[in-house]
């Protein structure tokens, strides 16, 4: 059969999708073990998730530079040893800071999991913070918050969170350099320790997982002390929010930020959903109305997104992107422009419809690929709090996807009265 180029294959929806089940483990000490089998290959990873995050950092910073230096010592191992056996094995470790949450990744294959396991333990419960790795860490972390302040997207995204969170939200305050400069092996072992917490620690398996590693993971990390509290406060956020404006003089930029953000409803909320695919829909992939008309008919920058940044009670819509200093104005009008077309059900076209809904439940197919993405998407829930049904409601409202829900959405959410806008840039811009 030969292949004609010039005739575009054809395009049809998915079929229902069902995430892998969830198996649930409460070790003795409190920790809750979550695990997901499948897949081809012997390769598993495993992740430890330790109470203490953004949120619950003392200064900011601290959480991610204690998680960072777990491997680099412990009380049987050099840094240089755990790297070495690491390698020989090819697995390797990495390292993420949440909200509430610090975790450590052991990615390996399966038949070198019960050797590496051990060293896992170590670095959770006898870590040793050697004072040259954590010279190193804290003069890179220096330098990339250095370099990061360069940037008219740090300046307008700080300004911003302050507007909208309050300024002395622990969402609002930026790393400090000169606090970081202060941190000593001694400060963050300190915090290290006072979050081992098993009744706040989260395991995660996936995997093609076999009887004796889901065993081993059980004794193993069932030898935790059970003597230390840390329990997790939610997230608050202000009881008003009114509309502001700021402005940050970056002489030397070629070009402006542009940070927007509309308050809006929570995680639990019945519109949650269905408001995340209008947001979508606005600025949420490469073929939304920001990006169609801003970038690609106008051609005033080369991106722009929106996205919907959710937590339990209280979610903000929030918009970015970067462009010429003189452009500013006329972006910002189109911004706006845009938000107000999207209240009117007679501006959606079927296309549109269709094609938003191909994105939302491809994006949802790729979370059915491996045992670590139908992971990820579980750890959404422990991390941030999605309902236990997430994935089937926003399948279901994929599905139902319409104009008259869009434009109500917009209608109800898009606020502009609410609107909080910060600017970077230089005299051009503002």
């Amino acid at each position: 059969m030969i292949l004609d180029r010039k005739i575009a294959p054809e395009v049809h929806d998915f079929g229902h999708l069902t995430l892998s089940p969830v198996t649930h483990h409460l070790l003795p000490n409190g920790i809750r073990l979550h695990l997901i089998s499948g897949g081809d290959n012997e390769v598993s990873r495993l992740t430890i998730a330790l109470p203490g995050g953004e949120y619950e950092s003392p200064i900011p910073g601290m959480s991610q530079c204690a998680t960072s230096l777990l491997v680099e010592g412990t009380t049987s191992m050099t840094g240089e040893e755990i790297a070495n056996t690491l390698e020989y094995n090819g697995a390797w470790i990495n390292s993420s800071v949440s909200t509430h949450y610090s975790s450590v990744s052991l990615f390996c294959l399966n038949e070198c999991f019960d050797s590496l396991l051990p060293i896992i333990l170590d670095m959770i419960l006898r870590p040793t913070f050697p004072e040259d790795a954590t010279s190193r860490l804290l003069r890179r972390t220096i330098a990339k918050i250095e370099v990061e302040r360069e940037k008219v997207t740090f300046h307008a995204d700080e300004a911003l969170r302050k507007m909208v969170y309050g300024a002395d939200h622990p969402f609002a305050k930026t790393e400090d350099v000169n606090k970081i400069k202060a941190f000593t092996p001694a400060m963050l072992a300190s915090y290290h320790f006072s979050r081992l917490d098993p009744k706040e620690t989260h395991i995660f398996l996936s995997g093609k997982l076999s009887d004796k590693m889901i065993d081993s993971v059980k004794e193993t990390f069932a030898s935790i002390p059970t003597d230390v509290r840390f329990p997790l406060a939610s997230v608050k956020f202000p009881t008003e929010y009114h509309p502001a404006t700021a402005h940050i003089k970056r002489p030397e930029a070629l070009q402006a930020a542009i940070k927007m953000m509309i308050p809006a409803i929570g995680r639990n909320h019945p519109d949650f959903v269905a408001l995340r695919c209008a947001v979508t829909a606005l600025g949420g992939y490469f073929g939304s109305r920001l990006m169609t008309n801003i970038r690609e008919d106008k051609g005033l920058t080369y991106g722009i997104s929106a996205s919907l940044l959710g937590y339990t009670d209280e979610s903000f819509i929030s918009i970015s992107t970067q462009a010429d200093n003189s452009y500013i104005p006329v972006v910002i009008r189109e911004i706006k422009s845009e938000i107000e077309k999207m209240k009117d059900i007679n501006s959606y076209t079927e296309d549109e419809i269709t094609r938003l809904r191909r994105f939302i439940t491809s994006n949802l197919a790729a979370t059915l690929d491996t045992p670590f993405t139908q992971m990820d998407f579980f750890q959404t829930h422990i991390y941030v709090g999605t309902p236990p049904d997430y994935f089937e409601t926003q399948q279901d409202v994929a599905g139902k996807l319409s104009a008259e829900m869009l434009a109500h959405m917009a209608q109800k959410y898009f606020n502009l009265n609410q609107l909080c806008t910060a600017i970077a840039g230089n005299e051009a811009a503002l």
